[in-house]
């Protein structure tokens, strides 16, 4: 599908939902092919103490000794454009990993990996000439700079995708990758906010009659973590978990969780969580740090289970997640992400970021969503229509929102500006917000599109904050599957009625 054909798909997804159904989920001819790697040799290197590979999935670390890779059964006709390696362990630094052709030593590219998280892919691209050299003698890794780099090999259930592989694109358009590659474990994410944005996606995306099987796909995310009616997973940071909530960012997951399965009692693992982390104003906060995070990792999944058993006080504990952080993180004319006190005064930061933005709004818009039938959001929705008309002027002529979407001069972030127009859609799909508002995020599902990778993921995404506001601000981007999360979430409202 080529830019044009998508922008006119778009405007026709935006007033007829059912034209999604072109763009269907399942394999289709000419599919891009992930033509995995067999290790040969590793270094014995073993896992940080306290840290753990997710699902039982298997990983190998790429250090100063080599890990080398082969194709036995590379295809004769196989073009590979790209060489791919996913992020098995979480990242804490920068790293240089050098691929080379063991035996000539000719070097094929290096992988630029900054703070990388738990499933990301990276990739260098690939030279047409160098299939055969790859067939003859494989490939090997080494790191030049910083800590062992650990990538996923092996696995029950892994995808090729998520396994080092040759990428070979097919003849089958963005889109329908997109759609296959939300299908599949390729998108899994940590259990945390993350998970969360995918989850969400796919049971937005459920909605819609091309894509029912997209609930069957949730669930079997949650099959990875659920485990003999116990949760066990592995957190952002790697650490190994089970029965508990790391943080507020963690609890996102539950709403997806009450969805399926909304007499779980581990729906009461997140409830016993937030009990404990109500602050003077029932903020549930990480200690005192108030967030726009928790918009939507706590008011969001404190709606759905609210709801879900007609719980007046739980509801109402969840609409005070939005107004508390309204009243502390936007002043109507400038949103800051976080507020803490410190030596007596009120410190914010990452002004105008936009995924904090995209939190705040997506918090509001599902939580709104999710308790539409109380008589008492007059002024939540007042709220929420103040921040849409305080970012729509910063979109920018790509339909997108800059990774601080205040300072146009900036490359944009693709995912930020898939969650704040998700959030659009929502409201506009509510009746909250008028027709600009579903013609912007229309606008900026068309400007996610170049974005894809020919087998349908989503580049161009900001890197998550651990790395800090300097490599946010430069124009360092990466493949991340939450971004695609937030890409599902803004097609689903699109695309279906009030």
């Amino acid at each position: 599908m080529n830019r044009r054909a998508f922008i006119r798909h778009t405007a026709l997804a935006a007033s007829a939902p059912f034209v999604l159904s072109r763009l269907q989920a399942a394999a289709t001819p000419g599919a891009a092919r992930h033509l995995a790697a067999r290790v040969v040799s590793a270094p014995d290197v073993r896992l940080p103490k306290g840290k753990r590979e997710p699902f039982g999935w298997k990983t190998a670390a790429i250090g100063a000794v080599p890990l080398v890779l082969a194709w036995p059964d590379l295809p004769a006709d196989a073009k590979p454009t790209a060489l791919r390696l996913t992020v098995g362990l979480d990242v804490r630094d920068e790293k240089l990993i050098e691929a080379y052709l063991p035996k000539s030593v000719r070097v094929l590219g290096t992988f630029d990996v900054r703070f990388g998280c738990l499933f990301q892919v990276f990739e260098i691209p690939l030279a047409p000439a160098d299939a055969a050299d790859i067939r003859r003698e494989g490939i090997a890794l080494r790191l030049t700079k910083g800590a062992e780099l650990r990538i996923f090999t092996e696995g029950d259930a892994i995808p090729a995708a998520v396994q080092p592989h040759l990428l070979v694109p097919g003849t089958a358009d963005a889109m329908t990758e997109y759609f296959a590659r939300m299908d599949s474990l390729a998108c899994v994410q940590a259990f945390s906010w993350q998970e969360g944005c995918v989850l969400d996606g796919l049971l937005d995306l459920a909605a819609l009659p091309a894509h029912a099987a997209s609930r069957e796909a949730a669930r079997r995310h949650l099959a990875r973590v659920v485990i003999g009616g116990k949760l066990i997973y592995v957190d952002t940071f790697s650490v190994p978990r089970e029965g508990t909530a790391y943080g507020i960012e963690g609890t996102l997951p539950f709403a997806a969780l009450a969805k399926l399965e909304p007499q779980s009692p581990l729906l009461e693992i997140a409830l016993n969580f937030w009990a404990g982390k109500h602050d003077a104003q029932d903020a549930i906060l990480d200690g005192q740090h108030t967030s726009s995070e928790g918009a939507y990792t706590v008011g969001y999944p404190l709606a759905v289970i609210a709801r879900l058993r007609k719980d007046d006080a739980l509801e109402r504990l969840a609409l005070t997640q939005l107004r508390v952080r309204q009243a502390r993180l936007f002043d109507g004319k400038m949103f800051w992400r976080t507020s803490e006190p410190k030596d007596g005064v009120i410190k914010k930061g990452n002004r105008a970021w936009a995924c904090g933005v995209a939190w705040q709004m997506l918090g509001f818009a599902r939580t709104l969503r999710e308790l539409k039938h109380r008589h008492d959001l007059a002024e939540l929705i007042a709220s929420f229509q103040q921040l849409a008309v305080w970012v729509l002027p910063y979109q920018r002529a790509d339909g997108l929102w800059s990774v601080f979407v205040d300072q146009p001069a900036l490359t944009p972030d693709t995912s930020g500006s898939a969650g704040i127009a998700a959030a659009l859609a929502i409201g506009a799909q509510q009746g909250w917000l008028d027709a600009s508002a579903k013609s912007a995020a229309a606008k900026t599902l068309a400007g996610l599109q170049p974005h894809l990778t020919p087998d349908g993921f989503l580049g161009g995404v900001a890197q998550a904050n651990k790395g800090g506001e300097s490599l946010q601000r430069g124009s360092y981007r990466v493949i991340y599957q939450m971004g695609m999360g937030l890409m599902a979430q803004l097609i689903a409202a699109l695309g279906q009625p009030k």
